[in-house]
């Protein structure tokens, strides 16, 4: 009884989508490569997303730009925004608007959540359960926590096709003010198990974050991204940065003397740490994008990257300080609540200058 009608119901859907394969091959293989999940790989993907350019520009602004290209190397993504498009910046250009009435259809991938973090997450959710899109969802990083437990369920659940897009992602943010600049924030993401968190410094490490989101297997991605403008490390190529910011962390100024101190930062503080190094010949930075990364890649690439003979290492990030101290002894970072004031000026009475990572750096035996 029901065993046959069953399997009838499944021969005459076989034979259907046969027929329709068989009519549509091109379309059929994008299905198939979606419901598997089969994408290029990360470093090709990397291959066909143009530079970045040379200006100083928020992470935020360089994400628009590269969402467009991933958007086009993987049809299957969809993204969308609590309401919040225009300053999270992650609007796929002619992807159209989902939904009814208006200017939205059934086949648009902009998707507006509304101003309803909680139940973005699980739609998230739902969507990479389901088995055939990508999905991103976007707010500014400070309500990340409104969704909090779908990103848990996301995590535990290994549901890889889910990406967070969170910017405004500090003290940067300015006149908002400490209810608005996230502190606490990037590192209570950090310690939920399975989740990537990557905080790009510059617009390429922006290119691998987007694609490391869009290319790993093991669970989601959160993208960490800026309001204010960055300064780009020109001095390493752009392939360098798009790859060694795809083993979570790398080499941003190699040491040009007997070895003598490591600087490590993320973010917009890498570029602090740069300046603060231009002229310590023995100072070695690493940009650390993503500590979960990094902390899978091989031995020999970590010591590589943090030799173990080198224990003289200050971090700078402008955020709570303590899970720096797994790589540094010393911590540069905000462990209080902001303030009302313009960005910059919030920064600097913070200490996330290169003129106070320096005056620190000269406290160290």
């Amino acid at each position: 009884g029901v065993q046959e009608k069953n399997a009838k119901i499944y021969a005459d859907w076989q034979a259907t989508y046969s027929a329709w394969k068989e009519a549509h091959p091109e379309k059929a293989a994008e299905l198939e490569a979606a419901v598997n999940d089969d994408v290029m790989p990360a470093e090709e993907m990397m291959k066909v997303i143009p530079e970045m350019g040379t200006d100083a520009e928020a992470t935020r602004v360089s994400g628009f730009k590269v969402i467009q290209e991933i958007a086009k190397a993987v049809p299957n993504y969809i993204s969308g925004s609590a309401d919040l498009h225009g300053s999270t910046r992650n609007y796929i250009n002619d992807g159209g608007n989902f939904g009814a009435g208006f200017d939205k259809s059934y086949a648009g991938k902009n998707l507006y959540f509304g101003i309803r973090e909680h139940a973005m997450g699980a739609i998230l959710n739902g969507i990479a359960y389901h088995g055939i899109f990508k999905a991103s969802g976007s707010t500014f990083l400070v309500f990340v926590d409104y969704f909090r437990p779908t990103i848990r369920v996301a995590s535990l659940a290994e549901l890889n096709r889910v990406s967070y897009i969170l910017t405004h992602d500090s003290i940067g943010v300015g006149e908002d003010g400490p209810t608005h600049q996230p502190v606490e924030t990037v590192s209570g993401l950090r310690v939920i198990p399975n989740l990537d968190v990557f905080r790009p410094s510059d617009a390429e490490e922006t290119v691998a974050a987007y694609v490391s989101s869009v290319t790993r297997k093991e669970g989601p991605t959160a993208l960490i991204l800026s309001r204010q403008n960055l300064a780009q490390n020109n001095d390493v190529p752009a392939h360098e940065r798009r790859e060694g910011a795809l083993k979570g962390a790398y080499i941003a100024k190699k040491e040009t003397a007997d070895l003598d101190l490591i600087i490590i930062a993320t973010g917009s503080e890498v570029q602090h740490a740069l300046a603060a190094a231009k002229d310590m010949p023995g100072a070695r930075v690493v940009s650390m994008p993503c500590m979960e990364l990094y902390e899978r890649q091989s031995d020999d690439y970590k010591e590589s990257v943090l030799p173990s003979t080198c224990t003289k290492r200050i971090a700078m990030e402008a955020g709570v300080s303590a899970p720096w101290y797994k790589y540094a002894s010393k911590v540069v970072g905000v462990d209080r609540f902001g303030f009302s004031a313009p960005g910059d000026i919030v920064m600097k009475e913070l200490g996330m200058s290169a003129e106070n990572l320096a005056s620190e750096i000269a406290t160290m035996n």
